[in-house]
Formats: C-alpha cells, sequence, structure tokens
C-alpha cells in the first residue's frame, strides 16, 4: 500500500465525523430557514393590503365577461394568456373583489415556489435546498413581487419544474419515456405562456439539457428538447399582431438603458433586505464557478452539474441582452425570474457533489454553501420581517376617505392618469374620476388613449375643463396623488413627447412629471381653499414608493 492511499484512509474516520456533524447542522439550519421563510410570506399576505393599480389591471382583465374581450385586453397588461385563466377561475370561486382570498393565492403561489426550489435540490442531487431557500426565502423584494396578484410567482413555479422535467429528459437517456416528455412539453408550453420572460429561461434550461445529451451521444433526446423549444416558441405567434400594436406607444415607457443600469437594478434584488446579499451572491458565484472548474480539471463533471451551469452561463447573458433589447425603465420584478433561477443552480453547483470529487473538496464546497446560507440568515431574517408590513399602496385606504366625503358633482382626479386603474377598483362614490390627461376607460392601462391625448394640442385642456366646471358649481375637487405648487410667477412645463434617436426610434418625455406640476398650478390660480387631507394607515405602516398617495381637496373659484 503507497504513501497517500495510507494516508487517505487514516483520515478517513475524521472525514466522515465530519461530514456526519456537517449534515446535522445543515438540516438544523435549513429548518430554520424554512420557517423563517413561510414566516415572511405569511407576514406579507396579511399585512400589504390592497391592490395596487398593476395587480387591479391584471384582476380587471381576467375578469371581463367574455374570452374575446380579455383577448383584446391583453395588451394593456404585461403577460401571455395562462395567468389570467388561472386567475379567472380563482375569482370565479372567490369573488373579484376578494383582496385575501387574491392574497391567499400569492401565498399558494409563494410556498409553492418553495416546494419547487426544494424538489430541484433532491432531484439533482443537492440533498437540500440550503443556500436557495436562503437567498430566495430571505428577500423581501422576492417574497413582495412573487407572492403579489401578478403572473410573476407562478411563472417561476412553472419554470422551475421545468428545470426538473429537463433533467428527468437527460439524467438517464435510456429510461426517456414518453411520459416525460409530455410533462416536460407540458411546462414549457405553461411557462411561456405564463411569462414573456421564461422563453429566454427556456432556451438557457434547454441548452443546458441539450449540453448533457451531447455529452452523453442522446442525439434523439437533443432532437426533442429543439421540438419542445420551437413548439413553445411557436405558441407565441398569436400575441405578435398585439406586440405590432403595443410598440406604437411603448416608447412612452422606454428608456436609454445599458449593462451597468441593469446591474444597479439588479443589485436592488440582491441586495435586499441588507446590501451584504450582493456580496453574499458574489460569493456564491464565484465558489460555484470555483468548484466547476476544479473538477473539470480532474474530469468528474457530474451531469446535474454540467447541465445547471450551462443554464447559468446562458441564461444571464441571455436575459441581460433581452432587457436591453425591451429597453424599459426596468422595476425590481423584472429581475426576479432570473434571480430565482440562478439560485436554484448555485445549490446544485455548489451541493451536488458526492464521490466525484475528493473528500476535502467536497467538505469545503459544502462548508461555504452552509456559511452563505448562516449568514444570510443572521443579516437578513430581522430586517426582513420588519420591511414586510410595507404596503402596496394606500389606495384603497384613499378611496374609504373620499368614499365618505365625496358628493354628487365632485370629482376625484388622479394627477397620473395610471392611479385610476386602482382607483376603479375601489371607489364606488357619486364623484366622477377624471384623470391627467382625460383617459375614459380607468379599468386598465390604457397608453393607447393616453398617447391620443398627450398627441393633441391641449392635452389637459378637457381635464381642467370638467374640474373648473364642478368648481364653479360648487362642488370640490378631490386629487388623488401628489400636487407640486409652482413658485410665484413660475409657468407650467410644456409637455414633450420624446425624442427620436439616431435610428429613428421613438423615446418617451417629460409627460411623466408635469401633470403634478400642471394640477399644481391651475388649483393654485383657480381654488379659493385647498387643504390636504388626513388618510391614516393602520400601525403607521410604510408604503411603497410606487403608489403612495395623497389626498388633496380643492374647492371654491376665481
Amino acid at each position: 500500500m503507497d504513501e497517500r492511499e495510507s494516508e487517505r484512509q487514516r483520515r478517513s474516520p475524521l472525514s466522515k465525523e465530519i461530514d456526519q456533524w456537517l449534515s446535522r447542522f445543515e438540516w438544523l439550519l435549513l429548518a430554520l430557514i424554512l420557517i423563517a421563510a413561510v414566516a415572511l410570506h405569511f407576514r406579507f399576505v396579511t399585512h400589504v393590503g390592497g391592490l395596487w393599480r398593476d395587480e387591479a389591471n391584471s384582476v380587471q382583465v381576467a375578469t371581463l365577461p367574455h374570452f374575446s374581450e380579455i383577448w383584446r385586453a391583453l395588451e394593456f397588461d404585461s403577460f401571455p394568456l395562462l395567468f389570467f385563466g388561472v386567475l379567472r377561475v380563482w375569482t370565479g370561486f372567490f369573488g373579484a373583489g376578494n383582496d385575501g382570498a387574491l392574497r391567499g393565492l400569492g401565498f399558494i403561489v409563494g410556498i409553492a415556489i418553495l416546494t419547487a426550489l426544494w424538489i430541484n435540490a433532491r432531484r439533482l442531487g443537492a440533498r437540500m435546498p440550503l443556500l436557495s431557500f436562503a437567498l430566495i426565502g430571505l428577500n423581501p423584494m422576492l417574497i413582495r413581487y412573487g407572492d403579489s396578484t401578478r403572473a410573476y410567482g407562478l411563472g417561476i413555479f412553472l419554470i422551475l419544474l421545468t428545470v426538473w422535467c429537463y433533467w428527468r429528459l437527460v439524467e438517464d437517456p435510456s429510461r426517456l419515456t414518453l411520459q416525460r416528455l409530455l410533462l416536460a412539453a407540458a411546462l414549457a408550453l405553461a411557462s411561456v405562456q405564463c411569462l414573456y420572460y421564461n422563453s429566454v429561461v427556456l432556451l438557457a434550461i434547454s441548452g443546458g439539457a441539450i449540453a448533457v445529451a451531447v455529452r452523453d451521444r442522446a442525439w434523439k433526446t437533443i432532437g426533442l428538447i429543439l421540438l419542445i423549444g420551437a413548439f413553445s416558441a411557436l405558441s407565441l405567434v398569436p400575441y405578435l399582431p398585439m406586440m405590432r400594436r403595443m410598440h406604437e406607444w411603448t416608447f412612452l415607457v422606454s428608456y436609454p438603458i445599458d449593462l451597468s443600469w441593469l446591474w444597479l437594478r439588479l443589485c436592488e434584488v440582491l441586495g435586499s433586505p441588507d446590501p451584504i446579499g450582493i456580496w453574499v451572491w458574489i460569493v456564491a458565484l464565484l465558489a460555484a464557478l470555483a468548484a466547476v472548474i476544479y473538477a473539470a480539471f480532474q474530469r468528474t463533471v457530474p451531469s446535474a452539474i454540467l447541465f445547471t451551469a450551462t443554464t447559468c452561463i446562458i441564461a444571464i447573458p441571455a436575459y441581460g441582452l433581452f432587457l436591453r433589447a425591451l429597453s424599459y425603465y426596468t422595476q425590481p420584478w423584472y429581475y426576479i425570474t432570473l434571480t430565482i433561477l440562478v439560485a436554484c443552480c448555485l445549490e446544485v453547483m455548489l451541493g451536488g457533489w458526492h464521490k466525484e470529487i475528493n473528500r476535502s473538496a467536497l467538505t469545503l464546497f459544502r462548508g461555504i454553501r452552509f456559511v452563505l446560507a448562516i449568514t444570510l440568515l443572521s443579516l437578513a431574517a430581522l430586517p426582513a420581517w420588519e420591511e414586510m408590513p410595507t404596503r402596496h399602496t394606500n389606495v384603497d385606504l384613499v378611496a374609504t376617505a373620499l368614499q365618505s366625503q365625496s358628493q354628487k358633482g365632485d370629482v376625484v382626479v388622479a394627477t397620473h392618469w395610471q392611479y385610476a386603474v386602482s382607483l376603479y377598483r375601489y371607489y364606488h362614490g357619486p364623484a366622477q374620476i377624471i384623470t391627467l390627461p382625460y383617459v375614459e376607460d380607468h379599468r386598465f392601462h390604457r397608453y393607447d388613449l393616453a398617447l391620443k391625448q398627450m398627441e393633441s394640442e391641449y392635452p389637459l385642456e378637457s381635464s381642467f375643463s370638467r374640474i373648473g366646471t364642478a368648481m364653479q358649481n360648487g362642488h370640490r375637487a378631490f386629487f388623488v396623488g401628489a400636487l407640486r405648487f409652482p413658485n410665484a410667477g413660475e409657468l407650467p412645463p410644456g409637455l414633450t413627447l420624446g425624442y427620436r434617436d439616431a435610428k429613428g426610434e421613438r423615446h418617451g418625455g417629460n409627460y411623466d412629471v408635469i401633470w403634478p406640476i400642471s394640477a399644481g398650478y391651475f388649483v393654485q390660480a383657480h381654488a379659493r381653499r385647498c387643504e390636504q387631507l388626513p388618510v391614516p394607515i393602520p400601525n403607521r405602516a410604510p408604503v411603497q414608493r410606487y403608489e403612495r398617495l395623497a389626498l388633496t381637496v380643492a374647492e371654491g373659484w376665481h
């Protein structure tokens, strides 16, 4: 027996004992993270309050009387058809006006995402979702937008199950069955029919599966994966006419973004609730990369590691290029799909090693995963708990105040026309809702109607005429949203619809800034009395900046 083998045998009992103790601590830590994650989901859905405008938009699309109306209204939301079908069935049982039931659906979806992470970790060899639970389950932004009444959570759940099903196609080519194939195809189709972003993620998952199949020379499996991808892509073709119509007004929400901009916005998600989270993600990525490179030199890369590593390598740049081409002013919810997919892959890349590498390296990678998870639990759990009561909106409370104070003949003015979408859901009083600029349909985000008004010579004339008529007749105008009063002698800014770049593409201008300034100028010039009304918030909970609305009343005329 040579000296190296003898040394390995002497260390073996100690290494096994270390592994046993590490395994016990891993299970204990996992239990603590799971309890914290479930508690955070519950705390969110019981404190978030009413639906903000994006959520209200989805519910109002899903509950239109006829399918043909839903299909035509899809261009006023951000998702394909599947989520609206699920939402329609849910509201059919519990009622479209039942906020509690809609929050309950979000809670179910949030727990389902954790379940899918568990399935993937177990099936792909990582034994337990220790790191992914910490990265995802303790992140307030991922909970907030994954559990919202939007398609993100359901789409993430479906794409995580698609990861598992694609792995089953390639883990053992000899066990490829029709049942596995049909399930993978069904989930791939459902994924892209729930989130447009999932088409990019599906491309990356397909690339990971093909990498494994190429190494195994499973040419038939490669063909089937390509066929599923082509079928999923073709399922999006019916949306192309709608996308062409949307292109007429999407310049209103476009923004000249670059990779540095995308990174800064991504960091808002990775660094929630503590900026240390960004460094945890970076360390996890570097450690996973080091593990794969080390194993590659040893020529012992397991199929599950190859699958997830290739998926990550394709997904990250492809998703960034997709957002770059989309050129929207991206918000945190644009990034949660990629974030959760990468967390799922990192779990396997750090924890999916067994006998493929030597025991010291195995213990090192498991130790890194453990340290990162316990770091997040220590630093993120309490700040996440404190952040969870933040409300999406206070529009439901504003509507309640309006309900008791407004009278017939009054007008309720949304200082940004988008606010009327959620206001329409909650306010059912005698006053008329009008918007700046005047948009007749308050059910959805009617960018097409808003653009039509903005392209007119005097885009606010119709709204100001209605406000003036009400005030001259002795009624009041209630302004929902901030008013900005100009200084003495200062005129309101003119409307700029944007510019055309060197390629002739149109970009949005200052339209979204001038509404509250113009409204403040009008009130200052004509109202005899103006005051802000209190809108109490239970427990003085904070409200997200996206829809934190003030309520101001103006009356009298001069």
